[in-house]
Formats: structure tokens, sequence, C-alpha cells
């Protein structure tokens, strides 16, 4: 195997690659936060019977510290990732919602749609309807008038009723 071919292993922490960058960030900080405070504590706070107790006191606390800040690390980055995942979730779950109220919406417009459609036809039917109805009474009483002008000045008599009138 060349360096140039890529490494098959996997992490011994299981960590998803896309996620080490991350996960060996945060462990870093909590393990230099962690080992700093340790060698601090051990060396301001306690009183050691020896340098040689002092010593062992402090690696033992670094060793906690690394399993600490590993496992720290870890939970951390999966609970980023199911934080995420559940975040995609429920974002696709809500655009599905939208759409399907989005639908029913535009689905009750259209129904909406009909019946104002109607209702509007119906009134401009009747509106147009009574307009072609004033203008024939209109040429109906013309024509009347020119008929009852025409007996009178023939000096006949005139009894048809106004157009309209009659019926």
């Amino acid at each position: 195997m060349t360096n140039r071919e890529p490494s098959e292993r996997q992490s011994i922490w299981s960590v998803a690659s896309g996620w080490l960058p991350a996960y060996f960030a945060l462990f870093d900080a909590l393990g230099t936060i962690g080992v700093i405070y340790a060698i601090g504590y051990n060396v301001l706070a306690r009183s050691h019977p020896t340098v040689h107790d002092m010593i062992w006191t402090i690696i033992a606390d670094i060793v906690i510290v690394g399993a600490a800040s590993a496992t720290i690390s870890i939970l951390a980055v999966e609970m980023g990732k199911n934080v995420m995942i559940t975040g995609t979730y429920l974002e696709d779950m809500l655009n599905r919602r939208r759409a399907r109220q989005l639908a029913e919406a535009e689905e009750r417009g259209e129904e909406r749609g009909e019946e104002r459609g109607l209702e509007q036809g119906l009134k401009r039917g009747l509106e147009q309807g009574a307009i072609k109805a004033r203008a024939d009474l209109s040429v109906q009483l013309r024509e009347w008038n020119e008929r009852r002008l025409a007996a009178e000045s023939k000096g006949e008599p005139f009894d048809e009723p106004p157009p309209g009138l009659n019926g």
C-alpha cells in the first residue's frame, strides 16, 4: 500500500468521516482545557506529600480528562447529527403539510370560485338582460310614440296603451 491510496480503516470511535473534524476540534478543546485544569489544580490547590505523588495524580487526572473528553465529544457530535437529521425530517414533514394545505386551499378556492363565478355570471346576465330590456322598451316606446303622433296629426283616435303597461 502506498501513501497515495486512501485508508479503508474506520476511526476507533466510529465517528462518520464527515464529522471527524468537528469531533477532533471538540476533543482537542475539551482535552486542552481539562489538562490545564488538572495540572493547575494539582499544583496549586492540592497538597501532595511528594512530587512523585503529585505527578501520578496529574497523570491519573489527565487519563480521566481524556476519557471524558472523548466521551463528551462523541456524544456531542452524535447529538448534533441527530438534531440535524431530526430538523431535516421535521422540515420535510412541514413542507409536505404546507403543500397539502395549499392544495386543499386551492381546491376550496376553486369550489368557491365556481360558486362566485355562477353568482357573478347570473348577476352579469341579469344586468345585461335588464339593459337589453330597457333598450327594447325604449325602441317600443319610440315606435308607439311615432304611431301616436301620426294618429294625432291625422286627427284619428289613438287608444293603444303604451308598451310595458299592457302585460
